[in-house]
């Protein structure tokens, strides 16, 4: 097989097989989702940050068996001119080797929706190489759905008319495949120094919870999560709800009640939340 090499463990995640194998252990969870399709939301960061974060949104999935994982992530480089007119990338590849496990991704479709999507969405592996959200989520994946085929897609910050082209690629998929569980990587604010760390994440959380959108600056406030496109183009799918439930918050200390102001306003940080929307047997 024609296998993508990790370029990012040791600064995001376990490099040697049964340590990663430990830390991402598959874990029970009281709130789970009971029907395709679904999402979660899950954060990118090193695990020694996230790690917690990423266990509490896979574990409300756990008890699904999708036959197609769609992971949306983002996109931290800029695109070069030379790839322009797209901004939806995938990988060409049949997977990628970490930690001597393959992850196999869903290459049949892949290339029937470069097809459809063109010019828009291609096949360039070398933003999947410099993108950390995609490998450090893979190891969390095959540990709770095992082999589940991967469609990898990574997108730009996108106007509104890239948007409605992101929608309907998802819309195509959905068509395709019933039972998909679509995760979605990204932090609830950039890195900022606090108040306005806080102040953002939760403009974000509070747009998630009541499905509104997440383009627009309103009465002063703020998105800066880095993956706003991809909620943006999820929440437009009809066979979601649109509103997402958080099931936690976390910064550097670890698990907090609610999203309170740090101190230190020298300091920038960054929150993650685990969330999720569908079904659930609450």
């Amino acid at each position: 097989m024609s296998m993508l090499d990790s370029h990012h463990h040791t600064i995001f995640y376990p490099e040697e097989q049964e340590t990663l194998s430990l830390a991402t252990a598959k874990r029970e969870a009281d709130v789970y989702l009971r029907s395709l399709p679904s999402a979660i939301l899950v954060p990118h960061a090193a695990y020694q940050f996230s790690l917690e974060a990423l266990h509490r949104s896979f574990s409300v999935a756990g008890h699904l068996q999708p036959s197609l994982i769609v992971f949306l992530g983002p996109l931290h480089q800029e695109v070069l001119e030379a790839d322009a007119p797209s901004f939806l990338f995938t990988s060409s590849m049949e997977g990628i080797s970490i930690a001597g496990v393959e992850h196999r991704f869903a290459t049949t479709l892949i290339k029937e929706l470069t097809i459809l999507h063109a010019p828009f969405f291609v096949q360039q592996d070398s933003y999947l190489e410099e993108e950390p959200a995609l490998e450090l989520t893979l190891p969390m994946i095959h540990s709770y759905f095992g082999n589940v085929p991967v469609l990898p897609i990574l997108a730009s910050s996108c106007t509104r008319e890239q948007i409605q082209t992101y929608h309907t690629l998802l819309e195509s998929v959905v068509r395709q495949e019933k039972d998909v569980l679509f995760i979605v990587s990204a932090n609830a604010n950039a890195l900022l120094p606090s108040p306005q760390a806080e102040d953002d994440a939760r403009t974000f959380v509070s747009r998630l919870q009541t499905g509104a959108g997440l383009l627009e600056n309103r009465r002063e406030e703020r998105i800066s999560s880095c993956n706003s496109s991809s909620l943006e183009a999820l929440r437009k799918l009809t066979v979601l709800s649109g509103n997402w439930t958080v099931g936690g918050y976390f910064d550097k200390q670890g698990e907090q009640p609610e999203i309170k102001e740090h101190n230190d306003m020298k300091e920038k940080h960054v929150w993650h939340i685990s969330a999720y929307q569908g079904d659930t047997n609450a």
